[in-house]
């Protein structure tokens, strides 16, 4: 019988602990930081005969290796991802007022980015080398602090050829309904090697529609056309921060997808089904793009609350987890 080529190690590293899955076969390794989020921060594919390729941009300041946050690798956003206006919104009657990110007005992208989470088990089979993460509201003081309804997030990544899988479990640990979306942020470098040029990658994005903003990002609650970007079309010098919808799901859930033609990759975002709603990010300052897959819209518990149609909110009913996989494969087009 040959030896399995999934493996995992957990190793120490100046900016804290690292759990490693390798795949020897396929020369892919991906690596999660537990105390700064649950970030996998690298996915990796180094062939024996070939340049490295990194298909996760890490941290423009290496001292967020230590302490997480929203801005490179693969942050995790519960129990709200991007904004919530002025950090407050109205549910069964309770108002929940959650801290505004320093410098900013809003609340931004939950709880779970920026604080260790506890590493459940590993484990490395036929199904790949993966990890499993928890945190929850007695793990997680700002969970604890500003989230008025008890709640588990339990992540695992899953590394097999050429694909890294998350599979995210939410449970509402109360008695009551909680409102609750969930979505990672995912950034992809641009381009992905020096032998490409960002203006020349293209992008594909699934969806229709895109939601009118004010200028710091909220939903006005008016749709605009974006159907352009259904198709493969260069990025250009195109900078985007945009909420797209009316995306087309089938039974297995919708795709963006980045195309580097000068390094000959394809990285594919896909998202279950019960993502139904794309955030795609390219800023000015840096060459990075970020596909983030979410449950519901931007600030959807205030859309919902004024009416507004197909934000995706959701509640949490007690005793009856929510399930979302969200898978990254990386391909010759």
């Amino acid at each position: 019988m040959s030896a399995s080529p999934y493996s995992v190690e957990q190793r120490a590293a100046a900016h804290g602990p690292e759990v490693v899955l390798r795949d020897s076969a396929a020369h892919t390794t991906a690596v999660v930081l537990p105390n700064a989020g649950f970030n996998c921060w690298r996915f990796t594919l180094a062939p024996k005969d070939g340049v490295p390729v990194e298909f996760l941009a890490g941290p423009a300041d290496p001292a967020a290796l230590g302490k997480g946050g929203s801005g490179f690798g693969w942050p995790i956003l519960f129990p709200f991802p991007n904004r919530v206006a002025k950090g407050e919104f109205t549910f069964g009657g309770r108002t929940c007022r959650l801290p505004p990110r320093p410098g900013m007005s809003h609340a931004i992208h939950g709880f779970v980015n920026t604080r260790p989470w506890r590493v459940k088990e590993t484990a490395a089979n036929g199904d790949g080398a993966s990890v499993t993460g928890v945190t929850d509201t007695d793990l997680n003081d700002g969970l604890k602090e500003h989230w008025p309804w008890p709640c588990r997030l339990t992540v695992t990544y899953r590394l097999k050829g050429l694909s890294l899988v998350m599979i995210a479990v939410a449970e509402n640990l109360g008695k009551e309904r909680m409102p609750f979306g969930f979505g990672v942020h995912p950034y992809h470098p641009l381009p992905l090697t020096a032998a490409g040029a960002r203006a020349r990658c293209e992008v594909r994005v699934p969806c229709r529609e895109k939601l009118e903003l004010t200028p710091d990002c909220i939903p006005t609650g008016q749709r605009l056309p974006a159907a352009e970007w259904m198709q493969f079309r260069a990025i250009g010098d195109a900078k985007l921060d945009d909420v797209f919808t009316s995306t087309q799901v089938d039974a297995k859930g919708s795709a963006c997808v980045l195309r580097d033609a000068d390094s000959k990759w394809d990285v594919t975002m896909h998202a279950d089904a019960g993502f139904k709603h794309w955030v795609v990010y390219a800023p000015p300052q840096r060459s990075v793009i970020c596909f983030e897959p979410y449950t519901c819209v931007t600030d959807a518990f205030n859309l919902h609350a004024r009416g507004v149609a197909d934000t995706g909110f959701a509640v949490l009913e007690p005793g009856k987890p929510w399930r979302g996989v969200v898978t990254m494969r990386v391909s010759r087009p």
